[in-house]
């Protein structure tokens, strides 16, 4: 990444940099947007639908007020369970599966249109009924109609495909390995093959198009409730709410409406036969009743009138003292079988609570308790009963806190036996009072006269079965009115729609958003990293920040490799004129007679720019003298064309003198000496005092001396040679030369070591800063 000295983050230069390559946005921004059009195009189309559902109301009932101050000893019809045991037992897979059990979602129908696959589910292309033998599941199975030759094609191809039952609509661990279905049939016939038989009714009015792809997948109705229960979700409308929402997204509006729709009525179903089967139960217990009462009273009716006309109908002959007698006992004896009654009953529940159920314990009625201990007990413990079977219903693993509801269950089923024993003591005690008392009045009436006394006792035990058979008779129709007008607190608040009216996805907001994000972000995160790992000075203003050396001027790419004569116009024949200029009339105080160049390595233009910034001095009529004083790559008699002969090798030796060594060039006031010959250690030439007497003389007889020198990152000798120069000229590439390459000459500039320098940027495309003028810092 771009940073500055003190490696700070330089959002000019990304900037720049960005703009730079704007060219590269608009690409992957084109190639993002027409993606996300192909997506939207192609993308089968999803559509959220969502119910609202009223959960409990415990306020509410048939009459406009609690059923229990409708009818007393009612309240077992009721529950109060938790919001989200409700919706566990509303979502369970029961549930679902008992909701597609209604639907005809066995068999799902494609059509394929321009690659387009869409879900169809009212207006079929065909209807398919499947044997009741093993099929194949979760395969796309391809019907190719020809109505014109009367038959159709079926192929399916799969491997390792899955197996179900359709009678007991459930998989089977078997699979069919390599599933390959070629087969046609006529028209009107089944389908028969080994592992997928079926019937199949074509619309005689349909048109059947050849572009046009037609396709079902079978699935068994327990996969098919799986798949619903995953991508079905509901959420309360708020913390305080009993109202939820239910929402299921798919291909097709109608389906999942209906899918939404019946699975609230399924359950609301569900609970209205879970509260009416209690109250089933309790009509049982008082038919059976009132069958053993009316077979009674029917005995005492017989009884009374073979009484009645022995005794020659006297009925009401009977002392006043054998009446009072007689209405007491009558009254006892209706205490008594009310006693007798309440302690059966307590001897069924202890007997029904003490046995083992083996699973999940059943609800029990309150029915003939007094006590109200007891009944807050006993409706405490069916409501825990009922939320403990929710719980095992929808957990496939006991959770902590079902285990720590079945213990309490148990705990409460205790407490009922120990309550229920202590309350049938106090019935049995209440009987045997009752019963003595009933004695003591029998024995008075058996001293009453026989005629009078037998009438009287046959119109006692008349009357009592008949209070015990209207009472009876009183609590069934209550009953009745119970199960028949209580409603379950739970209702459609709103049926199934459309949420917002449209698609859920493809979003064409969400993708052609996205699309113009990876086309903003992914050309940058592109720029970034590779700026990150490319540590190449890339323009002038980064090499501004990353050295405070001045920079002399910029020098443009171009196709040329020496400025000619007749290049004299071009575009880097201007560069180097700009950087002529730059080092005659900036700083003219300071003597830049004798100029060296000199890079951080190999290839970055230095040999390139010493001999095109001799040849325009040269033109601009001064005398030049170009040295090439690299003897380890020596490369300036290449770009002139020259062969390399003695030069300043044998100069610097003391074999020859300056002029034996200078030679002409095509360029009018232009001379060079070339490396010569390649001594075998350079440093120890330039380590001699002829070095100094040479430049001396070089000086005296040229208006310009420019050495091409060794690199200063690579070898010594340019250490050597720059105590005898008047200005350093450090060649910098762009896109060529490293950051960490200007950390040397940096040091040397900031120690002082090396003042007389400036930095030549080469290489600079178009734009990226060329023209540059000198700027000392």
């Amino acid at each position: 990444m771009s940073v500055q000295t003190n490696d700070s983050i330089d959002l000019r230069a990304i900037f720049r940099k960005v703009l730079s390559m704007w060219w590269l946005f608009g690409i992957v921004t084109a190639i993002s947007v027409a993606a996300a059009v192909w997506y939207v195009k192609t993308t089968p189309r999803q559509y959220e639908v969502y119910g609202v559902m009223l959960m409990s109301d415990q306020k509410r009932n048939s009459f406009g007020g609690r059923s229990e101050e409708f009818i007393k000893g009612a309240s077992y019809l009721r529950e109060n369970t938790e919001l989200e045991d409700e919706v566990t037992v509303l979502m369970s897979f029961t549930n679902i599966l008992n909701t597609i059990q209604q639907l005809d979602f066995g068999i799902t129908y494609y059509e394929e249109r321009n690659f387009l696959e869409k879900e169809v589910y009212e207006n079929k292309p065909f209807i398919v009924r499947l044997d009741t033998g093993l099929q194949v599941t979760g395969v796309h199975v391809h019907v190719i109609p020809d109505m014109a030759a009367g038959n159709y094609r079926v192929v399916a191809k799969g491997e390792y495909v899955t197996m179900f039952n359709p009678a007991l609509q459930m998989a089977v661990d078997d699979y069919v390995k390599k599933l390959d279905i070629d087969q046609v049939t006529p028209i009107g016939q089944p389908f028969r093959s080994p592992y997928l038989n079926f019937n199949i009714t074509f619309d005689p009015k349909g048109e059947y198009s050849k572009d046009v792809k037609y396709m079902f997948i079978p699935a068994s109705d327990r996969d098919v409730a799986a798949y619903y229960r995953s991508k079905t979700s509901t959420s309360p409308q708020s913390d305080a709410s009993n109202i939820i929402t239910i929402s299921s997204a798919g291909q097709d509006i109608k389906k999942e409406k209906d899918f939404v729709n019946t699975l609230m009525q399924t359950y609301i179903k569900s609970e209205q036969d879970k509260q009416n089967e209690k109250g089933k139960k309790t009509i049982s217990f008082i038919d059976q009743q009132l069958d053993l009462s009316t077979e009674n009273l029917q005995t005492a009716e017989g009884n009374l009138q073979n009484v009645q006309t022995t005794a020659g109908g006297l009925v009401g002959s009977a002392s006043d003292r054998g009446a009072a007698v007689f209405n007491d006992l009558s009254r006892l004896k209706d205490e008594q079988g009310r006693a007798r009654s309440k302690l059966e009953y307590l001897s069924e529940l202890i007997s029904h609570m003490s046995g083992d159920d083996g699973g999940t314990p059943s609800t029990i009625s309150a029915a003939n308790i007094s006590s109200p201990a007891l009944n807050n007990l006993i409706d405490q413990y069916n409501r825990d009963v009922n939320d403990l079977a929710t719980r095992r219903l929808s957990e496939r693993q006991q959770s902590a806190p079902t285990i720590a509801l079945a213990r309490r269950v148990q705990t409460e089923k205790n407490q009922i036996i120990q309550s229920s024993q202590d309350a049938k003591r106090g019935a049995q005690l209440e009987l045997d009072e009752v019963s003595q008392r009933v004695s003591q009045l029998e024995y008075q009436l058996n001293q009453l006269p026989s005629s009078s006394r037998q009438v009287s006792i046959a119109t006692r035990k008349y009357d009592l079965n008949a209070s015990i058979n209207t009472y009876l008779m009183e609590k069934r129709y209550e009953a009745e009115i119970a199960v028949n007008s209580d409603q379950v607190d739970k209702y459609v608040v709103d049926p199934a729609r459309v949420r917002d009216g449209g698609p859920s996805s493809p979003s064409k907001r969400t993708s052609f958003g996205l699309a113009l994000a990876v086309g903003l972000l992914l050309p940058l995160l592109f720029i970034l990293i590779r700026d990150f790992f490319d540590d190449r000075i890339t323009d002038l203003e980064e090499l501004k920040r990353l050295s405070p050396i001045p920079v002399l001027s910029t020098i443009p790419r171009s196709k040329l490799k020496r400025i000619s004569q007749e290049d004299s116009r071009s575009v880097l024949a201007e560069g180097f004129r700009t950087a002529r200029i730059n080092l005659q009339f900036l700083n003219a105080e300071m003597a830049r007679q004798v100029i060296g160049l000199t890079s951080s390595t190999s290839g970055e233009g230095k040999t390139f720019c010493s001999v095109n910034l001799a040849t325009v001095m040269a033109l601009g009529n001064k005398r030049t003298l170009l040295v090439d004083a690299d003897m380890r790559r020596p490369q300036v008699h290449d770009r002139l064309g020259i062969d390399l002969g003695q030069g300043f090798s044998t100069l610097l030796t003391g074999e020859v003198s300056l002029m034996d060594v200078v030679r002409p060039t095509d360029i009018p006031g232009l001379d060079v000496i070339t490396a010569g010959p390649l001594p075998p250690n350079p440093l120890e030439l330039f380590e001699t005092p002829r070095l100094a007497e040479l430049i001396r003389e070089m000086r005296g007889r040229y208006d310009q001396v420019i050495f091409d020198a060794s690199p200063m990152g690579i070898v010594s000798e340019f250490k050597v040679l720059v105590q005898h120069l008047d200005l350093t000229l450090y060649v910098v590439r762009q896109g060529h030369t490293r950051r960490a390459m200007l950390r040397p000459v940096n040091e040397l500039y900031r120690s002082e070591k090396l003042r007389k320098i400036d930095l030549l940027l080469n290489d600079v495309k178009a734009g990226d800063g060329y023209g540059y003028a000198y700027d000392p810092k």
